[in-house]
This record gives structure tokens, sequence and C-alpha cells, in this order.
């Protein structure tokens, strides 16, 4: 085989990007990056949120068949899933067992119990700065006419549970 000569001056085109094209990408890329963060990060916030709400509604479940459970049967403590929950005035008192029994307590930790009150706190951020923002709040009912108090912490939100 003859080797081809090529014209003075010509020379073959090498294949792969120039650093104009690889710079070009680099900038689109970094651009979409610094837009789509935010709005990962937001739904991080939401998520977490629902996942309270949840909670809040597992909570609500396990008090209202607790409850229903001791109208029709009396006694102080129910059985739920394996885990005995004492009653005060009919409902589930504020304990790390009412919690076992809603299916809470893998993802939750419980992080105050006092006075008939306890904290719920996602444990993707128990520990954290952002615990004290994003929890959940079981107070035991109070009166035996009383229903036991779920809701979201006093700054819990979307945008705290980031």
């Amino acid at each position: 085989m003859k080797a081809r000569l090529q014209p003075f001056g010509l020379r073959c085109r090498e294949s792969g990007f120039t650093l104009v094209e690889t710079t070009a990408v680099i900038a689109i890329v970094g651009t979409l990056a610094a837009t789509a963060m935010p709005r990962l990060t937001a739904m991080a916030g939401e998520a977490r949120y629902a996942s309270l709400e949840n909670a809040r509604a597992a909570l609500a479940t396990v008090a209202a068949m607790s409850h229903a459970k001791f109208l029709i049967n009396g006694g102080t403590i129910q059985t739920f899933e394996d885990s005995e929950v004492a009653l005060v005035h009919g409902y589930p008192a504020a304990s790390q067992a009412t919690v076992d029994a809603a299916g809470l307590s893998a993802s939750y930790e419980v992080s105050a119990v006092a006075g008939g009150t306890m904290s719920l706190v996602p444990r993707s951020i128990a520990g954290t700065p952002r615990a004290k923002d994003c929890f959940l709040v079981y107070e035991q009912a109070s009166a035996a006419s009383q229903r036991p108090s779920i809701r979201m912490g006093a700054n819990t939100s979307a945008e705290t549970c980031v």
C-alpha cells in the first residue's frame, strides 16, 4: 500500500471537541443546574411536610380506633400492631407505644414527652437545627370529653422543613 501524501498546508482533521465547544457545554449545564437546584431543595421540604401530614393522619387513626375500642370494651390499655397503648380518658397517652401503634417508629423520633405532650421529628433531620421548625405535636386528651390534639409545630411549613 502506498502512503497518501497530503498537500502542503493541509492537515488531517482530528476528531474531538474544541475548547470553545467544551466551555459552551459546561456553561449551559452549569446554568441549568443553578436554576434547578432551588426547586429540588424546595421539593425536599414539601415531601417532608407531606410526610408529617401523613403521620398526623396515622396518629388520628390510632386515636379514633382506640377510642372506639374503649367505648365498646372499656379498659385502660389497647393493643395495636403488637404495641400495648395506655389510654388516658379513652384516648392514647403521649408515649412511644402510641407512635409504635401508628407505625411511625421507623421514620420518626419522639423528641420530647412531658406533661402529656410529645413531639415527633423526622429521623432524617433529628438532632439538626431544622428539627426545631419541622415537627408534629401530640397532646393527649386532658378530659373525658376531649380528643387529643394532633397538630404541626408552631413554625412548621414546607419552607421550614427543607
